[in-house]
């Protein structure tokens, strides 16, 4: 890319001359453009990857302390019909683990109704979510909480990472 780079540049007087050679040259640095922003492109899911990599240990003490925030991150909203919304999958996943940790197995009727009328998807959603860790030990509960805490792809859940 460098040496497409100087070509470009030592070709500028083209730039001066009507014609066939010009918008060569034009296209050239279109292309090269585009080269650059598909290296930047790059880059930056290098290092996305990087920020995602795996923790190697989580330790259940950190529980206590991440839990309490994970209602407060700025999750995005799901529209479904009827003018309610839902937030992603995710969140109820954090739920559902987050509930078995602290109060065990979920012993609640499920919902159907919201109190206005109409399904109440967010409450069918934690729900169903907590039914599905049912029988999972407090600790694994726990520890599997803060690992999806720290894991979770950002992107799409997410309106930004105060994490």
């Amino acid at each position: 890319m460098v040496a497409s780079t100087q070509a470009i540049e030592s070709a500028s007087f083209l730039d001066e001359v009507p014609g066939d050679q010009r918008q060569k040259l034009r296209a050239a640095r279109t292309k090269l453009k585009k080269l650059r922003i598909e290296a930047r492109a790059e880059e930056e899911k290098a290092k996305a990857r990087e920020s995602l990599a795996p923790r190697r240990e989580y330790k259940l003490s950190e529980f206590d302390e991440v839990e309490p925030k994970f209602m407060d991150l700025k999750w995005r909203m799901i529209s479904m019909p009827g003018g309610a919304f839902k937030r992603p999958p995710v969140f109820y996943e954090l739920y559902a683990l987050s509930q078995q940790g602290k109060v065990g197995d979920n012993e609640m009727e499920q919902p159907m109704w919201a109190e206005k009328g109409g399904i109440d998807f967010e409450g069918r959603e934690r729900w169903d979510a907590w039914n599905k860790v049912k029988g999972m030990a407090s600790d694994e509960a726990k520890l599997k909480f803060v690992r999806t805490y720290y894991e979770f792809e950002t992107k799409g859940n997410l309106y930004s990472d105060t994490r």
